[in-house]
């Protein structure tokens, strides 16, 4: 797991491949996102969010900024994102709720 201020991130979508090849294991319509980012202090990261990614998890990257604290979980080999969590974003609902100001009931399923 990798944490730090976030410096700047960029997402684009790519395919492996306009048309089916043969004996291809995966499907070529797959989604998948090139995501490159940097943390403060730590060389620029370019990772890619799998042809199965967890619910939300290009949307909470593309709802990163920077000078949010952000923490990444990359897989083994280093080329997938497998979990992100914005920790700003986080204390930031929680002091909502804890004020009243915002009921999260209906978004967590």
């Amino acid at each position: 797991m990798t944490s730090g201020t976030l410096i700047s991130v960029t997402i684009e979508y790519f395919r492996n491949a306009r048309y089916r090849k043969r004996h291809q294991v995966e499907s070529h319509r797959t989604p998948r996102y090139r995501v490159r980012f940097e943390l403060h202090g730590q060389p620029p990261v370019e990772a890619v969010v799998g042809p199965n990614p967890t619910q939300y998890l290009v949307a909470d990257i593309r709802g990163s900024g920077p000078g949010d604290f952000v923490e990444v979980q990359l897989s083994n080999d280093g080329e997938d994102i497998v979990k992100w969590v914005n920790r700003t974003r986080e204390e930031l609902w929680n002091a909502l709720i804890e004020t009243g100001k915002c009921d999260r009931s209906g978004l967590e399923s």
